[in-house]
């Protein structure tokens, strides 16, 4: 019961410090102790983490794959573009639609399909005899599965967070999901560059390590649903409360993992054309420290408040962004340019890490448990939307202009965009207008008497936001 009253308290303190301590975390106080009544076990708690990260692994192994099955299978960039699109748009319907299956019938259920789907598109797509054809169809299943496994897996997580540590469910879930979209182009490099068979073993050996992790997981045990309901497909709904705090996380989820997408998809055959002699290892490693430097920052990240990790975030990948677009310059020496690809990845893996971490602390937070794995869903949307955003807009763009103008078009628009929504965390929880009272203050006292009023403002602790001081200026005797 003590285990319980702490997480429930330290969730009501969070969503405090989420909602800028206005009436919307009392508005959650029942939902919040509900959440701390569903505790899963440890063993729960890794085999969540273990299933985020092969299926982000699995998903994201073909990037410093792609220009080698381009050469192999004579395919244009145009189909190529497509190849991309269809995986993306496989996974956004999905987690519209299946999001809240785990809700319905449970976690394990549905971890177990997204996992066989997972596995049977990756297998394809290591099949030489599959053509293109196959490519499309094992995109398609690959990103229908992690659509399917992501709400679940988060859910399964944040529900097994020790009572002492309730952060710890969503922040292992944040970094098992970055950490695998890492090792998945990094195994993909060192294994092709070893192999005979650049193009079949990487995904050969996926396929072993995922029939592992369906095994453990059929081992599990069955964790029934948190409340008894039909499940249909459906959009998922947020609750009005918590629809600002979801916007936000959401915007800024897009913006991070559109960053990331810039490394993910372009970035291989990118340095092909700046870098002489790089190769799939190359291209694997570079994609994958940034999310291995994405994984590490969120170690840090639970020393933030969500709005303040997201607006960091927001400023470091705005500095990645930048520097992404300096090594271009036609001056640079291509061993300068290998050097600010690297600051550039590092930015952007600590900036897309902390940025990531908060938007989902965030919502964690506030979402009821009943629903926990559709808004999951709903959340992930926005960031696989953003992840597909770059390969899709630079394809359309290469077909009229050299891939590298392109990629640096939108890498000019994403810095832009950035730059834009930095303030958008913070200026949300500050009152920007000055109300009436503080107005007439202004107007009617001399500007000696209104630096003494303000001196006494401070001095008494009315100057910490922007309500607390117009509602000082109300009642304070100088105003009168």
């Amino acid at each position: 019961m003590r285990a319980v009253t702490r997480r429930s308290q330290s969730r009501l303190g969070d969503a405090a410090a989420v909602t800028g301590g206005t009436d919307d975390a009392k508005r959650w106080r029942l939902r919040l102790a509900e959440n701390a009544r569903i505790r899963g076990t440890r063993r729960q708690l890794w085999f969540g983490a273990l299933v985020l990260l092969i299926l982000s692994a699995a998903a994201n192994m073909a990037s410093p794959l792609y220009p080698l099955l381009q050469e192999a299978h004579g395919m244009s960039e145009s189909v190529m573009t497509s190849l991309y699109a269809t995986y993306v748009f496989s996974c956004l319907p999905s987690l519209l639609l299946f999001g809240s299956a785990a809700d319905a019938f449970g976690r394990k259920p549905v971890l177990l399909a997204a996992i066989a789907l997972v596995g049977f598109g990756t297998a394809i797509f290591g099949i030489d005899t599959a053509g293109v054809a196959g490519l499309f169809i094992g995109r398609a299943l690959v990103g229908i599965g992690l659509g399917l496994g992501t709400g679940a897996g988060i859910a399964l997580m944040v529900e097994a967070s020790p009572a002492r540590r309730v952060w710890f469910g969503s922040t292992l879930a944040t970094i098992s999901f970055v950490l695998g979209s890492g090792l998945g182009p990094m195994l993909a490099g060192v294994v092709s560059s070893l192999s005979t068979a650049p193009l079949a073993l990487p995904f050969l050996v996926m396929v072993f390590l995922i029939v592992i992790v369906m095994v453990l997981i059929a081992m599990m045990p069955l964790q029934r649903p948190i409340t008894r309901q039909r499940w249909r497909p459906t959009w998922p709904s947020v609750p009005g409360a918590m629809r600002t705090s979801f916007n936000i996380a959401a915007l800024t989820g897009f913006i991070g993992w559109t960053a990331l997408g810039l490394f993910l998809a372009l970035l291989p055959s990118m340095a092909q054309s700046i870098i002489p002699n790089s190769g799939t290892l190359t291209s694997g490693l570079i994609v994958g420290s940034v999310l291995v430097v994405s994984a590490a920052s969120q170690l840090i990240a639970p020393k933030f408040q969500p709005r303040a990790a997201q607006t960091l975030g927001l400023t470091l990948m705005g500095l990645g962004a930048a520097l992404l677009l300096s090594s271009n310059l036609p001056e640079i020496s291509p061993a300068a340019v290998k050097v600010i690809m690297v600051f550039a990845a590092v930015a952007t893996g600590i900036g897309h890490g902390l940025s990531y971490w908060g938007a989902n602390r965030e919502i964690d937070v506030l979402t009821p448990p009943k629903n926990r794995a559709g808004i999951s869903a709903a959340l992930y949307l926005a960031f696989y939307a953003g992840a597909g955003a770059p390969a899709v807009v630079v394809g359309v763009l290469a077909l009229s202009m050299p891939l590298v103008v392109g990629t640096m078009i939108f890498t000019l628009a994403l810095l832009l965009a950035t730059i834009v929504t930095i303030p958008v965390p913070s200026l949300s929880q500050t009152v920007i207008r000055q109300s009436k009272a503080a107005v007439a203050v202004a107007d009617a006292v001399p500007e000696p008497a209104l630096n003494v009023v303000e001196a006494q403002w401070f001095d008494s602790g009315y100057g910490v936001s922007g309500h607390d001081s117009g509602t000082a200026s109300a009642g304070h005797p100088a105003a009168r």
